[in-house]
């Protein structure tokens, strides 16, 4: 799909009514001799022969034969140069799902290799988009982790290519919508980053089409117009660099040109220059020059800066720095060639074929017994596959290449999903109260039974990807206990159900203290705790008054100075004043304690802390916060303090024991924005590592910025927002706990 004339034919697709499209089989039959020996030829053959007569009388919505689809993704498939059995495989992929043939029968008679490739099809089939972005992620993830044989995704990649190139026969237009956006949501994106570029341009500007219909045809128009005869300003520009390089004594070159797609052009519109004006996207045409050596590379690149301008700022080398994908070019737009700025990119052979099928073209490279590129600077999981690809290069039989070559890139997750299709990530190890916290805290406490995959699991089962959890819950009670904690995984539901069982002992403790302190007023003839004339609840906030009956508690003392301060007519000495509470104090010893709070504190009805808590509250005498300021709250020895955000008492406080806080007459609840900077060994943690801490703890990244301090050192600067606070610590903590050489350099709360 490099020029107008492709895109054409890519989507002025034409019926095949044959019976048996002989022709289709020839293609490929022909492109498979051209590396494959005379004896796959044949297997080919057997292997159609049995597909035709497996779907025979079945027709698709277009009304061609069925057969006529396999044929169609084969002949898309052979574009990578697949080998024979992802040949077999891809003319089979429909078979067990579509026709009466199970799995045990493919395995009979094609083999155990082919068998696998046709079932991880099938789980692959199950991914679906549901139009939520924020579990993208995840779900392409999930489309990687269900193939456990990278041939899978090529295969998956020429299926829905030919499928969403015929979606104009589907009837219902929500439907087709529904199978673009898909497309273009999770298969589009997961080529790109594998490098498949040509299966990118196949599915992403189908997947256009169909959902921009008005976008599509105005882009194609504008290149119609201006490049109707874009093979001439191709071969022009083509002429014109193997001139100017044959003048310089250049020969180990080739020139080739491409109009960029439509798809990319509305990409750069709609998120580089946000403009409906495609005249401002500078490389419409663009050429790529191929040579032998990384310094010819260069050698050219200063010969096109002799004869033409260059823009300076658009002068990129991928060379040096490779993208992530290991895609490597040097990049340079130049002026003077047409009355239109051109951009040139120039690569070696083997650096072209990574552009253009990225790991598909490490797999052909270890078919062939040949040398494969590895690029350092992949990412992790692209990188474990190609070192695979190397360690079974030329040197070790295919058999055992075959056996490694699976994705083990997410070994460190699962990908599960509930009842209704939704996904969720876990990671490795995660038991079923791991995914019933990931649903909801509620579920998890309320925590019944599991069913997986349709039959009842103890609370000791290993998940799994792929398995299908239903949770049952009680209604009337929560059922989480101290035991569960051995069945817990994830470090968030441990902390949260440490947390849980903690409260419920605090109450229970509360009550006997209560029970406690009812009975000492009760012989001094006082009102009981809590009752209707009770001087102590009215006095002072009863979180505050049950914090210091606990502490009398755990110290075994009386609760005599708790009662001495709440009734000043029983014990004249302290009349109306807050004082220091201490159970051991004598009278004499209370009064000089005795203080008059700060009168500034507002009244119990204006800060609420943590959401859903009206508490009487003391104002940093620091800062003293005014309304309208930012608010967080503090809790410690004195209670709950309400501090500014820029109040010098946080500078040095434990980010523990912050608690959301805000006025009762603003609509929502405080976020806060939160700075760091985190140093770490790049042998020892990854920024996936970092950032997946952060998605552990549900804080969203809302920047990150890597800087490279050292050849062993990097810089992560990071801004997210964060609801809770309290977090913070937890993440901090777990951060240096369990990844070695990671420094938490600065961290600041706005």
């Amino acid at each position: 799909m490099e020029d107008l004339k492709a895109f054409d034919r890519f989507f002025a697709y034409t019926p095949n009514y044959e019976e048996d499209p002989q022709g289709l089989l020839q293609d490929i039959l022909d492109q498979a001799k051209e590396y494959l020996p005379k004896e796959a030829l044949e297997k080919i053959q057997e292997t159609y022969e049995f597909t035709r007569e497996a779907h025979k009388g079945v027709t698709r919505k277009s009304g061609e034969p069925y057969i006529v689809h396999p044929l169609k993704a084969t002949q898309f498939l052979m574009e990578i140069k697949p080998d024979l059995i992802s040949i077999q495989a891809c003319l089979l992929h429909d078979v067990i799902e579509d026709t009466e043939y199970t799995y045990e029968d493919i395995e009979k008679i094609f083999g155990k290799e082919i068998a696998d490739i046709c079932k991880g099809l099938e789980k692959v089939s199950k991914v679906r988009y549901k139009g939520e972005d924020r579990d993208l992620e995840t779900i392409k993830k999930t489309f990687l982790a269900m193939a456990q044989d990278l041939r899978v995704i090529f295969i998956k990649f020429a299926d829905r290519i030919h499928n969403i190139q015929t979606l104009q026969y589907h009837p219902e237009e929500e439907k087709r919508r529904k199978i673009a956006e898909e497309t273009l949501k999770i298969y589009a994106p997961v080529a790109k980053r594998l490098g498949l570029y040509t299966y990118q341009l196949y599915l992403e500007n189908a997947a256009f089409k169909i959902l921009y219909p008005e976008s599509f045809e105005e882009i194609m128009n504008y290149i119609r117009k201006y490049f109707k005869d874009g093979e001439k300003f191709i071969d022009k520009g083509v002429k014109s660099l193997t001139s100017i390089f044959k003048r310089e004594g250049i020969s180990n070159f080739k020139v080739l040109g491409r109009i960029k797609s439509p798809f990319r052009i509305f990409e750069k519109m709609e998120k580089k220059y946000h403009t409906e004006d495609i005249s401002r996207i500078m490389d419409l045409l663009a050429f790529r020059v191929i040579t032998d050596s990384i310094t010819d590379c260069y050698m050219l690149l200063g010969v096109i800066h002799k004869y033409y301008t260059p823009l300076i700022k658009k002068i990129k080398d991928y060379i040096a720095i490779p993208k992530s994908n290991g895609y490597k070019s040097i990049h340079t737009t130049i002026l003077g060639m047409f009355r239109f700025p051109i951009e040139i990119q120039i690569r070696t052979e083997e650096m072209d074929e990574i552009a253009e099928y990225g790991v598909a073209a490490h797999y052909a490279y270890a078919e062939n017994n040949e040398s494969v590129y590895v690029s350092s600077n992949q990412n992790a999981w692209i990188k474990k596959l190609q070192e695979v690809v190397a360690n079974y290069t030329g040197t070790e039989n295919k058999e055992k290449f075959r056996t490694a070559l699976n994705i083990e890139i997410l070994d460190k997750a699962i990908f599960v999903y509930t009842p209704k299709g939704d996904i969720k990530e876990l990671p490795e190890g995660s038991t079923i109260l791991d995914f019933a916290f990931s649903i909801h805290w509620e579920i998890w406490l309320r925590f019944k039974n599991a069913i997986v995959n349709g039959q009842i699991k103890p609370l000791s089962y290993v998940l799994k990807t792929g398995d299908i959890v239903n949770v049952n819950t009680f209604k009337n009670r929560y059922s989480a206990v101290k035991h569960r904690l051995e069945y817990l995984h994830t470090p968030s539901a441990r902390g949260q159900l440490i947390k849980y069982i903690r409260t419920e002992e605090r109450e229970a403790r509360l009550e006997e203290a209560i029970e406690g302190l009812n009975n000492y007023l009760k012989d001094l003839w006082l009102p009981q705790f809590r009752s209707e004339k009770d001087k102590i609840q009215k006095l002072w906030d009863p979180l505050e008054v049950e914090k210091r009956i606990l502490l009398i508690l755990d110290k075994q003392e009386t609760y005599g100075g708790l009662v001495r301060a709440a009734y000043p007519d029983f014990f004249p000495a302290v009349q109306n004043k807050v004082i220091v509470l201490d159970s051991s104090l004598e009278q004499e010893e209370l009064k000089s304690k005795v203080y008059t709070p700060y009168t500034g504190a507002p009244q119990s009805s204006e800060v609420i802390v943590d959401n859903d808590k009206v508490l009487n509250c003391i104002l940093c005498p620091e800062c003293r916060p005014q309304l309208g300021d930012k608010i967080i709250a503090k809790s410690g020895k004195e209670g709950i303090k309400i501090h500014t955000m820029n109040c010098k008492a946080l500078k040095t406080v434990s980010y523990n024991s912050l608690l959301e806080a805000h006025r009762k007459d603003e609509e929502k609840s405080n976020t806060y924005d939160i700075q760091v900077q985190i140093q770490f060994i790049k042998r020892n943690v990854t920024m996936i590592d970092i950032i997946g801490m952060f998605n552990v703890f549900s804080i969203p990244i809302i920047k990150f910025e890597l800087e490279k301090i050292n050849d062993k050192t990097m810089l992560a600067k990071i801004e997210g927002e964060i609801s809770n606070p309290a977090k913070l610590g937890f993440l901090f903590s777990d951060l240096q706990k369990n990844h070695q050489g990671i420094e938490i350099v600065s961290k600041h709360l706005v």
